[in-house]
């Protein structure tokens, strides 16, 4: 609109873009500055910047430095930072026991086999039952607990589906994951559930032991065995090795559960949860209006990274510890950070908004610590009026940029569309405030938000994301950009106005007919699935929901945590009616609607 033209030309001069080398200090963005940031962020020394880690605290105390050095103000709860701790890590305790048939200990903890993340620490026992895969899809006329009775018992299942060996055409694709197979199980009784690799899937390695996501633990004892401690049960029942029985499910498409004869089991689970101490880093510009210098523009990163990408996060195909030094992934966004601080630490005094740059630890766990301020006293200090995030924007490719949020503001598209004028980035904007990474924590507060990302690519949470990959220039480039975005905002008499994006009517990647249309706290503790707010559009908005409110039923399903939702999601059909229970403050409700068609 050319109602902007003339602020917008003031802010890209303002933004003039400067390359100098490597090594000088410049107050302008420099392509030099970005790349010895990035040089040091994604370091071997830093060891991946796992949080709570001694990479993490050398992290921190590099961006607390740089702070300093260039006069930004301590905003944090104790001087810039705003400590949290979150479970970081799972570990086998001392007392993991399995005995299967004559009560006979199986030894080799960790090696013959295992407790799985999901499983609840605690004991069962009693009668196997062979369930198949564990997979009950209706729409297929596949049942494996068709006819068995589990209840009270052990669950001895398959990984995978009867349609693991054809990848590009699985129907059975969405019921693989084990969380899915599990909570089948438990909804039918099962007391506790063995795992085991069939002869046909290939070589019997036991389930590596990973971090569990927020509330994905079960409430019953998960284990995983190798199978020789299990054939017999298919000898002695069904005259029929694991290894047959197996074919004759993949071909047939067919179950074949049965309950073993006089076979039990006893499963002692032991896992011991680990949590880090970590921290966001928190500095701030006051602005010089006397009224508006109350209002503030967050500019935040991730500062997090893998570690040595044994715990969770790493797409390498290796499966043994090595640094994972996420130079785009996002000691890229961090630079931009420190660098865009240094800008505007020299033009204090064109400031009429105050500004906060954050950097957040946690993200690559689940926006851990961007949900953490948002949910803080901090966040109800700082009146935040828009929230720009940067999250790998170190290898611009063909001049393609990504910006997301570009619907939650009135504003926004305009005011990129007239400073790419100068930049002529190859654009996509996506609309929509929430997606993975930091900015929805803010969106789900209602604040505008934008999120810069230059592309995926083959190194992504992988060891070979690394500093010699990174183009400085076209991340000097998307920065100039920021600053132009920036400085507009600071010159409006009025704070953005917020724009909540109407859900388009999609199926979702994990193949539910149906969806609510709400955002799950991901750093919620509380029992049940807590939510930061609620699609513009969406069942759960017009059913009255709102951020802050737990979900503890889905028709007839207990909910319990972000898994006992999903799962209860398969179970429904567009059109189909049904009811929510949820509490807000120490209210419990419950409303009925339908599910879009």
């Amino acid at each position: 609109m050319k109602i902007y033209s003339k602020i917008f030309l003031s802010a890209i001069f303002i933004a003039s873009v400067a390359f100098v080398n490597p090594g000088d200090k410049s107050p302008k963005i420099t392509s030099g500055e970005v790349t010895d940031h990035i040089k040091y962020l994604a370091s071997d020394e830093l060891a991946g910047r796992f949080p709570g880690t001694d990479g993490d605290k050398l992290t921190v105390e590099y961006i607390v430095n740089e702070f300093e050095e260039y006069g930004i103000t301590p905003a944090g709860e104790d001087g810039y930072l705003q400590p949290f701790d979150y479970i970081s890590e799972i570990k086998l305790g001392k007392d993991n026991s399995l005995s299967i048939g004559n009560g006979e200990l199986i030894n080799g903890s960790g090696e013959e086999f295992t407790t799985l993340y999901l499983s609840a620490n605690g004991t069962a026992q009693g009668n196997i039952v062979f369930v198949g895969y564990g997979i009950n899809a209706p729409e297929l006329n596949y049942n494996d607990y068709a006819g068995i009775d589990l209840k009270g018992k052990i669950a001895l299942m398959l990984m995978y589906s009867p349609g693991y060996n054809n990848p590009h055409d699985n129907p059975f694709s969405k019921y693989e994951r084990l969380r899915i197979k599990c909570a089948a199980a438990k909804e039918q009784g099962a007391a506790g559930i063995i795992v085991v690799k069939g002869p046909e899937s290939g070589e019997d390695e036991l389930v590596k032991l990973r971090m569990s996501g927020p509330g994905e633990t079960m409430d019953i004892p998960v284990m995983n065995v190798k199978r020789s401690y299990v054939e017999y049960i298919f000898t002695n029942t069904k005259k029929m090795t694991l290894s047959e029985v197996q074919k004759n499910i993949d071909s047939l498409r067919t179950p074949m559960s049965f309950e073993s004869g006089g076979g039990m089991a006893q499963l002692k689970a032991d896992l011991v949860r680990i949590k880090a101490l970590t921290n966001n880093v928190i500095g701030k510009i006051e602005g010089k209006d006397p009224v508006l210098k109350n209002e503030y523009i967050v500019i935040g990163a991730h500062m997090d990274h893998l570690g040595d990408g044994l715990k969770y996060g790493s797409l390498h195909d290796s499966h043994v510890a090595e640094i994972h030094n996420g130079a785009d992934d996002n000691a890229s966004g961090v630079a931009g950070i420190l660098e865009l601080a240094q800008y505007y630490s020299t033009k204090k005094k064109d400031l009429k908004r105050s500004i906060i740059f954050m950097t957040f630890s946690g993200e690559e766990a689940g926006l851990i610590g961007s949900a953490y301020f948002t949910k803080s006293e901090l966040m109800k200090k700082y009146n935040v009026v828009s929230m720009i995030n940067l999250d790998m924007v170190g290898r611009l490719t063909d001049n393609k940029l990504t910006i997301g949020g570009t619907g939650t503001s009135s504003i926004w598209q305009g005011l990129l569309d007239s400073l790419n004028k100068t930049y002529s980035f190859t654009a996509a904007y996506n609309k929509d405030g929430y997606g993975p990474s930091d900015h929805a924590s803010f969106y789900g507060k209602d604040i505008p938000v934008l999120f810069f990302f230059t592309g995926l690519h083959k190194d992504y949470h992988k060891p070979s994301d690394d500093w010699q990959l990174i183009n400085a220039d076209g991340e000097a480039k998307v920065l100039n950009m920021v600053v132009g975005i920036v400085n507009y905002v600071n010159t409006l008499s009025a704070k953005p106005d917020f724009i909540k994006v109407t859900e388009e009517k999609k199926e979702t990647n994990m193949g539910f007919r149906v969806t609510l249309g709400v955002i799950p706290d991901y750093s919620s503790t509380k029992e049940g699935l807590e939510i930061t707010g609620v699609k513009s559009g969406g069942v759960a908005e017009k059913s009255g929901l709102q951020g802050g409110d737990v979900i503890t039923k889905l028709g007839q399903y207990e909910i319990k945590n972000i898994y006992d939702y999903t799962d209860a999601l398969t179970k429904f059909k567009p059109g189909e009616e049904s009811e929510v229970t949820f509490v807000r403050g120490t209210e419990t409700k419950t409303v009925k609607f339908t599910f879009a068609k």
